[in-house]
This record gives structure tokens, sequence and C-alpha cells, in this order.
């Protein structure tokens, strides 16, 4: 009896967290964050990143340790890379279309508290090529969720970590760099914001069909991930409270 409460203080404390991370901390970012851009990014974080990200070693049978540790360590990781992979996407596009890099910021400046600003600046283009380099970080979005999903459909990757690390460096975090520039867009954020830069050159219609498109392809692979992926060890049913059975 004393087992069965404590698996169920268990599984309540999970939704507690999961509770926090999806809910409470979104609303508690957007009062109190007066940057626009950071109160996205730290949103989006929570809820397409970690919550997910909890979910799938949870629901995996690795043990807690290795999956608290595993979550810090890639959780890390990604953060101070995220950006660097993000600018760099739109330096390549800037020499796809035939033009070059005048000046650019590539990782924010961590060291002073900065942790949203990096830019890439490029001779103007003034044809239907200039919006490219604004779009380049979200077809290699796309491409990385291609390989994630062949990776982790397969069952390719067995190790809790580097299962994890491809699930946030390959889906996760492809439907976070998506969504989050996304939504910044259907907010009213303009100002260096991708797809707003996309509407000024394409349009809106296409500037919104690709967000559209694009971010429901990163959710349905990401949610398709979390679902069919199985470790060696097996899954556990997320059930809260025990069934009797």
């Amino acid at each position: 009896m004393g087992h069965e409460t404590g698996l169920g203080h268990g599984r309540l404390g999970i939704l507690g967290i999961l509770i926090f991370l999806m809910v409470v901390n979104p609303l508690i970012v957007w009062v109190i964050e007066p940057d626009v851009r950071t109160r996205f990014a730290l949103i989006g974080i929570s809820v397409f990143v970690i919550s997910p990200l909890i979910v799938f070693y949870l629901r995996n049978n690795w043990p807690r340790t290795i999956c608290i540790i595993d979550i810090a360590v890639i959780m890390i990781v990604w953060f101070f890379t995220l950006p660097l992979l993000h600018e760099v996407s739109h330096v390549i596009g800037v020499f796809l279309i035939g033009s070059k890099p005048i000046a650019y910021q590539l990782v924010p400046k961590f060291w002073a508290g900065d942790f949203t600003t990096a830019w890439v600046q490029s001779e103007p283009v003034n044809d239907w090529r200039g919006p490219i380099p604004g779009l380049a970080p979200y077809i290699k979005d796309v491409l990385l969720l291609i390989i994630g999903f062949l990776l982790l459909k397969g069952e390719r990757v067995r190790n809790a970590f580097w299962a994890g690390f491809v699930y946030v460096f390959f889906c996760l975090g492809s439907l976070f760099d998506i969504a989050n520039n996304y939504c910044q867009k259907l907010f009213g954020y303009v100002a260096g914001n991708d797809f707003s830069g996309v509407s000024l050159g394409w349009g809106d219609a296409w500037s919104n069909s690709i967000g559209i498109l694009f971010s429901g392809f990163a959710l349905c692979i990401s949610v398709w991930v979390l679902a069919a992926y199985k470790s060696p060890h097996g899954v556990r049913k997320f059930t809260l409270w025990e069934n009797g059975e």
C-alpha cells in the first residue's frame, strides 16, 4: 500500500512539474518579463523543449538518475549552441543567393547577461531572393526533423543520452526555432524577425503559409517521436493513479 502511495505521489509530482512548465511558468514570464524576444524564448523553451523532453525520458524505462543528468547536460549544450547554429544558417543562406555578410554577431553576449541577441547583416538583394537567407534556419530545421525522425523511428539510437540528444537537437530544437520565431511575428514583434522579413519580400500569405506549414510539420514529427520511440527497456504507461489491475 505504501508502495502504491509512493507511486501516486510521484505521478502527481510529475504532473505538477509539467503543469508548472506548460501553464504557470509561461503566465509568470508573460507578466514579469518586459523584453518581448526574451519572453517568447523563455516560454518556448519551457513548452516546446523542456516539457516534452521530460515526458520523453519518463516514458522510457531509463533509471531516474540517468534521466536527470542527461536532461541537464543536453539542455545546457543545446541552449548555448542554438544561436550559433541559427545564425550560421543565415550566413549560408546569404552566400547561396550570391550576397555577402557585412557584419554579424553569431552568439549572444552570454558573459554580459544577454541570451538572445545574435544577428547577421548582409549586402541587400532587392529581388525575390531577398527573403531566402531569413528562411535558411527553418529550412535547416526541416532537414534536421527528417533526419531525427529517421534515426528515432528505426530505433537506431538506443542509448539514453544520445536518444535525448537527437530528440532535442533534431526535433524539439527545430520545433522551438520555428514556432518561437513565427509566434513572435504573429504577436506583432517585427524588428529583426525572420518571418516578418519574408512578409516584406514575398507578402503575408507566403510568410504565414510557410510558418504554419513548417510549425505543423515540426509539431507532428516531435509528437510522433514522443509517442512512438521505445527504449531497449520498454516504455511505462502514463497513468496518474493505480487502476487496481
